[in-house]
């Protein structure tokens, strides 16, 4: 069984240096066979979307203190059978939600038909392979105060299902109540706490960067003014954020109390050099102005943006460093991108630059320079990525 679908890596994805662990499943054999266990699930998306996982806050204690502002998506409930955890609901517009006990942490899906199997993993780990139309999943082997990351991945045979798609969150488990304290106001402060945490920042910025490994790397043969004999100017680097040197870069930066988005875009200069001596015998900048970065819609704890590169080398002409995604961000710090591609020339790296705290969330090494020069050398790339951050 192959991972396959939109959002998530394919077969022939597996060799590249990528940030999503959904490639944790990019093989099925060997992983776990599912007995059954862990299917009962108390806080099922349906229940959530049907409003029959009530707050807790007015059932135990309440007061004005303990309820201070924050992200609404995440909240002590109960669920229709009485069980109560801490309802994550910061990814329900992208199909999946969450909810923690001090002994379970619950997740449920919308699975992409009847006939759809998932894996599950737990910080980089297979932990269930999923019958046939199971979209929901308890683990029990959970240890209070601890942060997991999960992975639902689609397993597919090979040839993917165009409605298929993985997530990824990030889910803390609360710790046990105080002695004489009740669970009820435990979880209410717990999530109070959290929520607190996960608004800190007044802003988060998404930054997409486009860069040449290499120093220099040799010049198409086709399609460019310098051809054989000649080398552009690489970067130098490999994936980090703190490096100012790119081919290109789009930043969205988001002020979350407006929910409004401000976009930057930066050109890297191309410099080309003679083989024979080393020697710089020209340069330019490309043009940035159909790039950019803007605002497609937003809620009370959300913001979807969109990112756009396009910016040709000056000294090729038949195609440039081209693509676009869409992504959906939550103030809770929970990330998807929903829609997206590229051409695979140069390197391109997307990460979340959130209070001083930097979440890389895609990362895909340059297929070769014939990627610059016509759409027909080169197939264009799908983005994924959902986690926290």
């Amino acid at each position: 069984m192959l991972l396959a679908g939109t959002g998530a890596p394919t077969a022939s994805a597996a060799d590249e240096d990528t940030s999503s662990s959904g490639s944790d499943f990019a093989l099925d054999k060997g992983s776990p066979s599912f007995d059954g266990t862990g299917t009962r699930n108390e806080f099922s998306i349906a229940d959530v979307r049907a409003g029959r996982i009530s707050d807790v806050t007015t059932l135990s204690r309440p007061n004005a203190q303990e309820r201070e502002d924050g992200p609404q998506d995440l909240a002590a409930a109960k669920s229709p059978t009485g069980a109560l955890a801490i309802v994550d609901r910061s990814m329900l517009g992208q199909s999946i939600v969450s909810a923690a006990n001090t002994s379970f942490v619950d997740l449920s899906w919308d699975g992409y038909s009847e006939a759809a199997r998932y894996g599950v993993s737990r910080d980089g780990k297979i932990i269930a392979s999923l019958p046939v139309g199971v979209s929901n999943f308890r683990d029990t082997s959970v240890v209070g105060g601890r942060t997991y990351r999960y992975n639902i991945v689609p397993l597919l045979a090979t040839g993917a299902d165009p409605k298929a798609r993985m997530w990824s969150m990030n889910v803390r488990v609360p710790g046990a109540p105080a002695a004489g304290e009740d669970l009820s106001h435990s979880l209410q402060l717990q999530a109070a706490s959290e929520a607190r945490a996960r608004s800190a920042a007044a802003t988060t910025t998404v930054s997409w960067e486009t860069f040449i490994p290499q120093s220099r790397i040799d010049a198409p043969p086709v399609g460019c003014d310098y051809g054989d004999g000649y080398e552009f100017g690489g970067d130098g680097h490999g994936y980090d954020w703190r490096s100012s040197s790119y081919r290109t870069a789009v930043h969205a930066l988001i002020t979350w109390k407006s929910k409004s988005v401000k976009g930057y875009v930066s050109i890297g200069t191309t410099h080309v050099y003679r083989k024979s001596d080393g020697k710089l015998v020209a340069q330019k900048t490309a043009s940035g102005d159909k790039s950019y970065a803007k605002k497609m819609g937003s809620g009370s704890d959300y913001v979807d943006v969109r990112l756009v590169t396009h910016a040709g080398n000056p000294f090729c002409h038949l195609n440039a460093i081209d693509g676009a995604f869409s992504m959906h961000l939550t103030q809770g710090g929970n990330y998807s991108i929903f829609s997206g591609n590229h051409r695979q020339m140069p390197n391109h790296y997307v990460y979340i630059y959130n209070g001083g705290r930097v979440t890389d969330v895609y990362k895909h090494n340059a297929a070769g320079p014939l990627c610059l020069v016509g759409a027909i050398l080169c197939d264009l790339a799908n983005f994924y990525g959902s986690g926290s951050f």
